[in-house]
């Protein structure tokens, strides 16, 4: 009795399967199929239950499909439904619109650690002797930042290393929209050790 009165488990927010925690998907009631059926449940062999490459769509798992590009519009033409809530943003990368997931600030060493370079368009920054911020720096109202690379890049990482450049009051936002726009635009550069994931 106590059994039945028991709740049956809840959908967890990882259970890409729609298979409640803890229990194991099988036939519908009837003999029916379950739910995903186009999709091969159980037993999955072991180099398939977790794999680079993937994507899903409407809950289905799809293997080898290429990356989604740039449009003719200059945009990252990107599918994704954002499970977690991350913050999310766009920058530029070699004049076109990408986007990227804001895991917050960290502390790495770059002499052991590998990082890609990020520009970041402000009016004012100062960094103390560490080139650590300061204060937070004043940043230019609608310009993105700025990447140096993209995942399948070599240089590529996901941990970023900020370079401020500082710009005049009359700069028009997002005139800078690469790290070679920044890197000869005569404006001032200031390579600090903050780094982002």
């Amino acid at each position: 009795m106590a059994e039945q009165e028991r709740a049956a488990p809840r959908l967890t927010v990882g259970s890409l399967l729609g298979v409640p925690l803890g229990s194991a998907p099988g036939p519908a009631p009837g003999g029916a199929p379950p739910p995903s059926a186009g999709m091969r449940l159980s037993p999955l062999p072991a180099a398939e239950i977790e794999s680079a490459g993937w994507t899903v769509r409407g809950g289905e798992v799809r293997l080898g499909e290429p990356p989604a590009g740039i449009g003719a519009n200059g945009v990252e033409q990107l599918d994704y439904n954002n499970p977690f809530n991350q913050v999310m943003e766009r920058v530029w990368f070699d004049g076109k619109i990408v986007y990227a997931v804001d895991l917050g600030e960290i502390d790495v060493d770059p002499s052991r650690v590998k990082v890609a370079q990020e520009y970041q368009i402000v009016y004012n920054v100062e960094l103390d002797d560490a080139g650590k911020l300061k204060r937070p720096p004043e940043l230019v109202p609608g310009q993105l930042n700025i990447y140096d690379s993209i995942p399948g890049m070599e240089k590529y990482s996901p941990i970023w290393q900020f370079n401020y450049v500082v710009v005049p009051r009359d700069y028009q936002p997002n005139t800078l929209r690469s790290e070679s726009d920044c890197l000869s635009s005569g404006y001032r550069i200031l390579h600090s050790a903050v780094f982002e994931n």
